[in-house]
């Protein structure tokens, strides 16, 4: 009796190793012919309180306040629009209507790129439109004077967004200045070590 509980961690411990040596090399798939994919997709049901014609129209309904509800949501956090802090009302429905104007701002664009065949949501576009960077770089010449150049990275994804929405591929030319090194410090964006000469 002692013998059959070392024999049974003994197959389970060859089951393992048996799982260990399994790798998988390809996959192969196929669409059955003759079979309705969407056959077995199942039912959406609405219930609502409107009196629309036709289930498409209850449909593009539905469809419009959950793209209103998503779009604010991604709004909500990148905007930090929540929780409201506000103790005065002038000051809550300043914020209330900054988020508004946002959101009309968001919509607007998103119907002109629909317009042009792109269906992406509010989030997607922040990511494609996040991969085009503007650089600064910062130089000093021997007159104690720091040279800044800004200017924006060649868009790539980018590129397609702004030509349906006819915008410039970069939204600033090179800027150049000339700043005295003490000037300069005073900027809070800029930390002072990475000025000091040796």
């Amino acid at each position: 009796m002692c013998d059959q509980p070392e024999l049974k961690r003994k197959k389970k411990g060859a089951d393992k190793d048996k799982e260990k040596n399994r790798i998988v090399t390809s996959v192969k798939w196929a669409v059955k012919e003759g079979i309705d994919i969407n056959a077995r997709s199942g039912v959406y049901f609405l219930r609502t309180s409107i009196q629309a014609k036709s289930e498409e129209n209850v449909w593009q309904f539905y469809n419009t306040i959950r793209e209103v509800e998503a779009t604010f949501c991604v709004l909500k956090t990148d905007l930090d629009l929540r929780p409201i802090y506000h103790q005065k009302d002038e000051n809550t429905m300043a914020h209330l209507h900054l988020g508004l104007l946002a959101y009309w701002l968001v919509n607007t664009v998103r119907h002109q790129l629909k317009k042009e065949g792109i269906h992406s949501g509010w989030r997607e576009i922040v990511r494609t439109m996040n991969t085009q960077k503007a650089v600064t770089t910062l130089a000093q010449n021997n007159h104690e004077e720091v040279i800044m150049i800004r200017r924006c990275s060649e868009p790539r994804q980018v590129r397609k967004l702004y030509d349906a929405l006819k915008y410039k591929y970069a939204p600033f030319v090179k800027r150049k200045s000339v700043v005295h090194k003490s000037e300069l410090e005073k900027c809070q964006f800029i930390e002072q070590q990475e000025f000091h000469s040796d």
